[in-house]
């Protein structure tokens, strides 16, 4: 497989406009799990995580798409390497296996996904100052999520997003919440989101 370029390191956006097309016509699907522990994002321990690079969307808990949505009510879209879709927009072929879950009461979106191929250090810290060139957002101080890590904020015509993203060991996760309404709120629900995302995937259990 080709090395991963940073365009497609998943702190720029990938395939969200297919996915928010696919979202209108696809439902929900949630297989029951445990709730992942509250584990403040402070306190989650990134080192000692291992996180596959696999489709993983069934396995997230009903209970964390809720409390990042703030409703019970949504759609799932998922997408995973080797499929055709946009990226950056041009048609390419993704190298991610990601999910988006979109409210259907609400504006919020809850995205996820991991990069396909391992990723290291030095690519990593690219993709890190390339985020922060991106218009309208800015990069912000955060606890540690992978090593090395960011935390994304952007704001645009009322809605608000907050991404974490972040190596741990070869594997590039990153995960965000957009939504309306105070940059708190979302960014409270994106820390938990993101929690919930780690411990899901971990393997090191």
């Amino acid at each position: 497989m080709n090395r991963p370029s940073r365009r497609r390191l998943g702190v720029v956006v990938s395939a969200l406009a297919v996915i928010v097309a696919a979202l209108s016509g696809c439902s929900s699907s949630h297989s029951p799990g445990a709730e992942a522990p509250a584990t403040p994002i402070a306190r989650l321990n990134t080192a000692a995580m291992e996180i596959p690079r696999i489709d993983f969307c069934s396995r997230v808990p009903h209970e964390a798409v809720t409390d990042a949505l703030g409703s019970s009510h949504a759609r799932l879209a998922s997408y995973g390497d080797g499929d055709r879709t946009a990226v950056a927009g041009e048609t390419d072929t993704v190298a991610e296996h990601g999910c988006a879950w979109l409210s259907t009461t609400g504006p919020a979106l809850a995205r996820a996904w991991v990069f396909a191929s391992p990723v290291d250090k030095a690519l990593a810290r690219s993709a890190i100052t390339d985020a922060r060139n991106t218009p309208g957002c800015h990069l912000t101080k955060s606890p540690q999520f992978g090593s090395p890590t960011l935390t994304q904020v952007c704001e645009n015509k009322g809605t608000t997003r907050v991404r974490h993203a972040g190596l741990f060991g070869s594997t590039w996760l990153t995960c965000e919440i957009s939504d309306s309404g105070k940059l708190a709120d979302v960014r409270k629900r994106t820390n938990k989101w993101c929690v919930q995302i780690a411990n899901t995937l971990n393997t090191a259990r």
